[in-house]
């Protein structure tokens, strides 16, 4: 485990190309041996390659590197060295559990130790990413007030070890953000968790407001379900609109076929979730040029959430209620 850790720790840097090192600070010289190494711009996995890294960026790779003086080594032969993985859609400073109202989630997060606590909680769970290879992630809200952000910056600057993260800061979205309708909302959840906008012009505001505290996505919810509200499609329009202007990226919750293709007519990135969409919006969406995020559920995933159920599905039914899901 520490060495595909280390392995996978000195390929997260592989961004820059050789000609940059000049500029940059000297640093440790290490040597890797793979044996096998995943090529992303040919699609193949190759065999025996050498990989120097100097400093904190990839050298040079080749079939054989001889080693040079002072530098460490690393026999990874029995490896298969790929570059960072990169998790598109996560939520680093929330946890529901299953079953859970996401309301009762954000409570109890908020509840211990408030902004700073919960950011704390993100640190280890940054570490976890790491260690399982995914060295960039894409978190797109549910994050307080732009605490994503806050530890997107300690990873940026060493204070932190964690993956780079893309964040968003709070969701622009409807009344009553993404909850189930509360009657009463004493403790400010809704207003602590989302950007509630109100009109084409606030929505103008709010993505000046998160691009300014450093957002690298906007996140905006064209329907917030289980909530009832909906932003309208002047609301949203405006919000794409200013995010276009500062050449920021819109990503748009939407889960049911009517929501998607307003936000996809209105111009948005990506669409996260997806799990209604009709074949018209698909067609819409591959003109434009709108990618698709799904987080469906795997059998693993739906496994883990049922050992706590009084009847545990078997594995049969568990992957038929799956099928039916996503043929739907």
């Amino acid at each position: 485990m520490k060495l595909t850790r280390k392995i996978l720790l000195h390929l997260l840097l592989a961004t820059v190309a050789t000609e940059g090192l000049a500029q940059r600070p000297a640093g440790p010289v290490t040597l890797i041996h793979a044996g096998h190494f995943w090529d992303a711009e040919s699609g193949k996995m190759l065999p025996g390659r050498d990989i120097l890294i100097r400093g904190d960026r990839i050298a040079e790779v080749a079939p054989s590197i001889a080693l040079p003086a002072g530098a460490s080594e690393i026999d990874a032969r029995g490896c298969s060295v790929l570059p960072g993985l990169i998790d598109a859609h996560t939520h680093i400073l929330a946890e529901q559990k299953f079953g859970e109202p996401l309301s009762q989630s954000i409570d109890r997060d908020n509840t211990h130790g408030g902004a700073v606590g919960r950011t704390l909680t993100g640190i280890p769970r940054s570490r976890q990413y790491l260690d399982a290879g995914v060295t960039t992630i894409r978190d797109l809200s549910n994050s307080g007030q732009f605490l994503d952000l806050v530890l997107g910056q300690a990873i940026a600057n060493g204070t932190v070890s964690g993956p780079r993260i893309f964040g968003s800061g709070p969701g622009l979205a409807p009344a009553g953000g993404q909850f189930e309708p509360l009657p009463m909302d004493p403790h400010g959840l809704v207003s602590g968790e989302y950007r509630v906008i109100n009109g084409a012009d606030d929505a103008r505001a709010a993505v000046r407001d998160a691009i300014a505290r450093g957002a690298d996505v906007i996140k905006m919810y064209p329907e917030a379900s289980p909530q009832r509200t909906r932003l309208t499609v002047a609301e949203m329009q405006a919000i794409v609109s200013e995010a276009g202007r500062h050449n920021i990226p819109v990503a748009a919750h939407a889960t049911f076929d009517a929501a998607i293709r307003e936000a996809v007519e209105a111009g948005v990135s990506s669409i996260e979730h997806g799990y209604e969409i009709s074949d018209a919006t698909l067609k819409l969406m591959a003109a434009k040029g709108v990618w698709i995020v799904p987080t469906d559920p795997s059998i693993e995933m739906v496994t883990e959430f049922s050992m706590s159920w009084k009847r545990q599905p078997p594995p049969g039914e568990i992957e038929q209620q799956l099928k039916m899901f996503q043929d739907r």
